[in-house]
């Protein structure tokens, strides 16, 4: 899990396959967004590794409830799974 002076994270959710994963955080002044990260291959003379890279991250939110159902409706892989939970159960 990423480490943030400004911030707790408050939960995190990775994709189905590994590939992404979504930070959902609790800042020290009370409001919340989100950090999206995409998990990439590093190659190098030393070896192979695999490192989280940056992909989007949210506005400010007042609720945590009013963050997740914003992160569900723009972050792609995330909606994505919203959509196959409700279809699982109608």
């Amino acid at each position: 899990m990423t480490a943030y002076i400004h911030a707790d994270v408050a939960k995190a959710i990775h994709s189905p396959d590994g590939a992404f994963k979504i930070e959902f955080l609790r800042r020290n002044d009370g409001l919340y967004e989100y950090r999206d990260f995409e998990r990439r291959l590093e190659e190098s003379p030393s070896g192979d590794g695999y490192y989280w890279s940056p992909r989007e991250h949210s506005g400010l939110y007042k609720t945590m409830e009013e963050l997740e159902q914003a992160a569900r409706q723009t972050v792609a892989w995330l909606h994505g799974m919203s959509l196959l939970v409700k279809n699982m159960n109608p």
